[in-house]
């Protein structure tokens, strides 16, 4: 449930191409912001630019950028079998086919305008143009572009952590650059608004800038009005073929859509698994917007698997990193060609997809580095035996709400619980390093808890509670799971494995502790003399060192932090 590399060319080439434009609407943001400072330091940095962005590699670099960007966006949408999209999806589109109405006559006033009628497009040509009449469309433009670049990294990225951890800060920097921009915007137009309204300077600025005579006006109104006309015949076109396949759709031979649970569906042959289920209100996520960029729309192929075609690069790069089996692929890459039966993968719940929408990315699955610590009730069955039901889950509340207490007090989370005991993940605010030792500390914290509970419990119920304790840390996998309704977030993976096992080790030693050296590495603590065993699924064993300790509060670990 990662987030996978990019393998499909036309991905590829719109992300890059999308980067490029997206790069140099931030330094064009940047640049209207130093006219806060002045006018003349505006003017200087657009020479600085205009370095690279006019040089005859950057025009190419740009100008292909654009094309590209443009030309694969419109394919996109025009393969499009459906509008059934999450909002973020539809916002994306739609800012992206308006820009075009305000950028293509915006490059028609400025580059073609120096190209053709050899007008220095400078900030006071371009200033003069626009400031006050055409500030509004200039305003408006600038946020599109801003908007819809933003979108499209936040959710090429926001299921990788280190993103997750700079997005406090980077959503800062994306308000403060476009209020920034824009402001200097402001400013520096009312600047040449006023140097404008002396006659003499007014003569020396369209000297100095080339200003387009009558004639050239004329011309350049002419071209702004053809640029629009052209797009709109883009978008027409664009459109004719989406209805004409709808209609071919409709008329062509269907095949049927079973998924487990329900429902089933008839459908016509050509769009993906992901626009079948949309377009049927069939919940399946994806979370990344059906770009295989990540696994959250697998489905198993319960059915009718032998006619699908094989993965495309992407899709096969994707199901590789998960170690799929040949019967799972991803709803968003494959395209039925016969009636299949399948299994959603991923919780397909309300409860999901709403956690998604609202921007909870560890619900649909994400791996990340943290430490996971297993607690136990030790000789549970010999304590509990034969008491009365208020004894039994007295108890076990008094043994669970003591080291869920201890769990808290170091920041770790309580991600289950199953009778007699428990696990806690750590790391999920903090970070990796500060994880493992806060689980550590937390497991001294668990011993010192179990004295003050048989203080209070152990006459009563005539002997000591005992915990037994296992650490271990590394790549786990969260996500949303369950069923219906009762979903939560929790944890799963090898690493959670290990650490039942080393907890499960604890038990049969008589040690109250056993915990990998891979935690008190991470922890920066010395490791001392550690022991080399395999653990881990059968037929996926592997070695690993770990420590033991007869009591927790033992750990040489600084409770002061």
């Amino acid at each position: 449930m990662r987030v996978k590399p990019l393998d499909d060319t036309a991905q590829k080439l719109r992300l890059a191409s999308g980067l490029i434009l997206f790069a140099f609407a931030a330094t064009h943001f940047l640049n209207h912001a130093v006219g806060l400072v002045h006018i003349e330091a505006m003017l200087e940095v657009q020479q600085w630019r205009w370095v690279i962005t006019r040089s005859w590699l950057g025009s190419i670099i740009l100008g292909s950028a654009l094309v590209t960007h443009g030309t694969f966006a419109l394919v996109k949408v025009a393969n499009r079998t459906t509008l059934r999209l999450p909002p973020w999806e539809l916002l994306q589109i739609a800012s992206g086919l308006a820009i075009p109405f305000l950028l293509l006559p915006h490059i028609v006033d400025t580059r073609v305008a120096s190209a053709f009628f050899g007008v220095q497009d400078n900030y006071l040509y371009e200033l003069t143009r626009l400031w006050p009449s055409g500030a509004p469309a200039q305003s408006a433009l600038l946020l599109l572009v801003w908007i819809h670049g933003c979108l499209g990294i936040h959710y090429w990225l926001r299921l990788n952590a280190r993103y997750r951890r700079l997005q406090p800060f980077l959503l800062v920097v994306a308000i403060i650059i476009p209020i920034a921009g824009l402001a200097g915007f402001m400013v520096a137009g009312r600047a040449v608004t006023s140097t404008m309204a002396e006659g003499e300077m007014a003569a020396r600025i369209r000297e100095v800038t080339h200003w387009p005579t009558p004639q050239d006006e004329d011309r350049l109104a002419t071209y702004r009005t053809a640029v629009r006309l052209g797009f709109l015949a883009l978008l027409f076109i664009v459109a004719v073929y989406m209805v004409l396949r709808h209609f071919l759709m409709l008329a062509a031979p269907k095949i049927a859509i079973s998924y487990a649970g329900g429902p089933s569906i008839r459908t016509g042959v050509g769009p993906t698994l992901l626009e079948i289920s949309r377009a049927n209100g069939v919940a399946l996520i994806a979370a990344c917007g059906g770009r295989a960029r990540c696994t959250t729309c697998v489905v198993h192929i319960d059915d009718g698997g032998d006619g699908l075609p094989p993965p495309r690069p992407a899709e096969a790069a994707a199901l590789k990193a998960m170690a799929a089996s040949k019967d799972m692929r991803l709803a968003c890459q494959l395209r039925p060609r016969s009636s299949l039966t399948v299994t959603r993968l991923v919780g397909a719940t309300d409860t999901v997809a709403t956690a998604i929408a609202n921007e909870e990315p560890e619900a649909a699955g994400v791996e990340r580095p943290l430490a996971v610590v297993a607690v136990a009730m030790s000789e549970s069955l010999e304590l509990l035996q034969g008491r009365l039901p208020y004894d039994v889950v007295f108890i076990l509340n008094e043994f669970l709400t003591g080291i869920g207490g201890a769990v808290a007090e170091q920041k770790g989370r309580v991600d289950k619980f199953s009778a007699d005991s428990l696990l806690a993940i750590f790391g999920e605010r903090d970070g990796f390093d500060a994880g493992c030792r806060q689980a550590l500390r937390a497991a001294r914290g668990i011993d010192l808890v179990m004295d003050r509970l048989n203080e209070r419990l152990a006459a009563e119920i005539g002997r000591p509670i005992k915990a037994v304790i296992g650490i271990h840390a590394g790549k786990v996998v969260l996500g949303r799971m369950g069923y219906g309704k009762a979903t939560e977030l929790t944890a799963v993976g090898w690493v959670v494995g290990v650490a039942m096992q080393l907890r499960a080790l604890a038990q049969r030693s008589g040690r109250q502790i056993v915990f990998s050296a891979d935690v008190v590495r991470a922890a920066g603590l010395p490791t001392g003399a550690a022991q080399t065993i395999k653990l881990g699924p059968r037929g996926s064993e592997q070695a690993i060192e770990i420590l033991a300790l007869a009591r927790a509060r033992d750990l040489p670990v600084d409770t002061t932090t």
